[in-house]
């Protein structure tokens, strides 16, 4: 009886532990997705010739990241038409196959058409370090482009969405 109660302690160990070895084994894991987000409780202010602009996020993720962001963004709109910008929130969901919360921080340029690639030159970029449960132990960065998909009322900041890709490597 020990012998089989030790096979079995032993069998689910290895199979609970295959995927951590196979992923720290792995060369990076490329994947994409596509988001789309709601921009609420907004702030303007005005600083000399440009505006800062800080709002609230909520984002779903599908694809290679599966799940949900919440966090803020902080946003430099210069007098030209262009921006910069730069968020950090937390990602709550399932990448690679692996389940749990993330730090997920991002940045980019928006030319003045308004309209971001997702990939090149022009395309934001971002990272996403694992915290919890299964995604402490990876890291996940690439690019994705953006463009504006209207407003609402709770969304009163705008909805965006776009592609994003990018590829997932254990730490």
């Amino acid at each position: 009886m020990n012998k089989i109660a030790t096979a079995l302690v032993t069998g689910l160990l290895v199979a609970g532990l295959a995927p951590a070895v196979a992923l720290a084994g792995s060369p990076p894991t490329p994947g994409s997705g596509t988001w789309d987000d709601c921009n609420f409780n907004g702030s303007l202010v005005a600083v000399g010739p440009n505006l800062v602009v800080t709002v609230a996020i909520a984002e779903n993720y599908h694809g290679m990241l599966e799940g949900t962001y919440a966090g803020t963004e902080r946003d430099v709109v210069y007098a030209d038409g262009t921006a910069t910008f730069h968020g950090n929130g937390t990602f709550s969901g399932t990448v690679a196959g692996r389940t749990g919360t993330g730090r997920l921080t991002y940045e980019g340029a928006v030319p003045t058409s308004g309209v971001m690639p997702a990939t090149g030159p022009h395309s934001g970029t971002w990272v996403l370090v694992g915290e919890t449960g299964g995604l402490a132990s990876i890291v996940a960065r690439g690019n994705w482009g953006a463009q504006l998909l209207g407003g609402s009322d709770i969304c009163d900041w705008g909805i965006y969405g776009g592609a994003y890709s990018g590829q997932v490597v254990a730490r």
